[in-house]
C-alpha cells in the first residue's frame, strides 16, 4: 500500500477510483474544476470509498503525477499504512460569519476528538473553505484555539478568476458556504510549510485608508490606492492595471532581515481595481501598515527548494500536497512554466491545486503551502 494520485480531464468516475484505490483507504483528497460540479463529484468519491473520510475543493487547475491539469479532477488517497485514525467535520456559513463557522468546526472536531491526545508530531489538519469568504477570521479562530495543537494547512477553494461561486465538500457534501476540515493522525513522519518566491525592493509605503472587512485599500500615503501603485510599478494609470501586473508586482509585509538575516516575506496581493480608485485584495491589510514593493524571483527554483527543504526534514519524501495561489499560477502561464513546475514534483505521488488563498497558521495569499509525506 502507498500513497496514490489519479488525474482526469473529463469526468470519469471509474478510471478516477481505479487511480487511487488500494486495500484499506482511509483518506480521500480531491480538487477538481467547477465546471465539473454536475457530476456531483463529492458523492462520486464517498461512494466509491463509503468507509473514507473525503474531503474537496473547487480549482482553478491542478497539479499531479499525470501532468499539470486546466480543466479536471485531481485526487489522491492514503491508505492505513500512511493513516491510523480520521476525523471530518463541516460547517456552513463562512460568508456571513467566518469567525462563527470556524468556532462550530472546532466544536464539532472536539466531540470527535479528545483533543487532549492532539500531537503536533502525529496529527495533520487540511483545511478548505469557500474562496470568497474572509479567510482570515477563519485561520485566526483555529491558531488561537486553546488545546487544538496540530499542523493546519491547506486552501480555500477556487473558480476560474469569475470570484461568483466557489466549493467545498466533505463526506458526500458539498457547500458554497462551507468550511471543512480534516483532521489525520499520521503513520508517517510529515513537513508542512510556506513559500514565498517573492523578494522585497527598497520602496515601501504606509496604508492610509482600508476596509479590512471587505479587504479595499482606498488609500495609500493619502493618495487614491489604485493611482499609487499603478504609479509605482511603472503603469500609466489605474484603468490599465490588470491581473499580469497584479500576480508580477504584489506587496507585502516583511518582517525579520536583521543582521543579514533572512526576511520573513507575507504577500498580500491586489486582485482588482474598486471603483476606480480602491484596490481590492486577496488578504485583509490593515490602517497604518508598511508595505513593501516586491519584485518576483525565480518560481521553478524556489518550488525545488521547497522540496530539498522537505528532504532535509524527512529521510524520505514519498508524496505531498500542493497548495499554490492562483496568482502564481497565472504567472506560470504568462512564463510559459505551468509543465516545468509540475515537474519539480516528479517522482512523488503528489497532488494539488491553485487556490484563492493558501493556510499555514495564518491566511496567506501568493504562496505556495504545502504539507510533504515521509517514508
Amino acid at each position: 500500500m502507498s500513497i496514490k494520485t489519479a488525474v482526469c480531464r473529463s469526468f470519469d468516475r471509474d478510471a478516477l477510483v481505479k487511480g487511487i484505490e488500494q486495500p484499506n483507504v482511509k483518506a480521500v483528497i480531491y480538487f477538481f474544476s467547477i465546471e465539473f460540479e454536475r457530476f456531483e463529484v463529492h458523492k462520486a468519491f464517498k461512494q466509491a470509498f463509503p468507509q473514507a473520510a473525503c474531503i474537496g475543493a473547487s480549482m482553478m487547475g491542478g497539479w499531479c503525477v499525470g501532468g499539470a491539469v486546466e480543466k479536471g479532477i485531481v485526487a489522491m488517497s492514503l491508505s492505513s499504512d500512511e493513516v491510523a485514525e480520521t476525523f471530518i467535520a463541516m460547517q456552513e456559513g463562512v460568508k456571513r460569519d467566518p469567525a462563527l463557522a470556524a468556532e462550530k468546526v472546532i466544536d464539532e472536531l472536539k466531540r470527535k476528538i479528545d483533543y487532549r491526545t492532539i500531537n503536533p508530531d502525529t496529527h495533520l489538519g487540511l483545511v478548505f473553505f469557500d474562496g470568497l469568504g474572509r479567510g482570515e477570521e477563519v485561520i485566526k479562530r483555529f491558531t488561537f484555539e486553546r488545546g487544538f495543537n496540530l499542523n493546519l494547512i491547506g486552501g480555500t477553494a477556487a473558480d476560474e478568476f469569475k470570484f461568483v461561486r466557489t466549493l467545498i465538500s466533505a463526506d458526500g457534501k458539498s457547500s458554497d458556504d462551507g468550511v471543512a476540515v480534516m483532521v489525520l493522525k499520521m503513520k508517517i513522519p510529515f513537513h508542512c510549510g510556506h513559500y514565498v518566491h517573492c523578494l522585497p525592493t527598497d520602496t515601501s509605503f504606509v496604508i492610509t485608508n482600508a476596509d479590512t472587512v471587505k479587504r479595499i485599500v482606498w488609500e495609500i500615503e493619502g493618495q487614491s490606492a489604485a493611482a499609487y501603485y499603478a504609479k509605482a510599478i511603472g503603469v500609466s494609470g489605474a484603468d490599465k492595471l490588470t491581473a499580469a501586473h497584479f500576480a508580477k508586482n504584489p506587496i507585502g509585509i516583511v518582517t525579520g532581515g536583521w543582521r543579514g538575516g533572512e526576511a520573513t516575506v507575507y504577500i498580500r496581493s491586489p486582485g482588482a481595481v474598486i471603483d476606480g480608485k480602491g484596490l481590492q485584495f486577496f488578504c485583509y491589510i490593515e490602517n497604518g501598515t508598511r508595505i513593501h514593493l516586491l519584485r518576483t524571483g525565480d518560481i521553478i527554483a524556489h518550488a525545488r527548494k521547497s522540496l530539498e527543504d522537505a528532504r532535509h526534514y524527512l529521510l524520505n519524501v514519498q508524496g505531498a500536497l500542493l497548495f499554490n495561489c492562483a496568482l502564481r499560477y497565472v504567472e506560470m502561464r504568462e512564463l510559459n512554466k505551468v509543465a516545468e513546475f509540475n515537474r519539480v514534483f516528479e517522482g512523488l505521488a503528489f497532488a494539488g491545486f491553485n487556490t484563492f488563498g493558501e493556510e499555514y497558521f495564518t491566511h496567506h495569499n501568493q504562496t505556495l503551502t504545502a504539507v510533504f509525506f515521509g517514508g
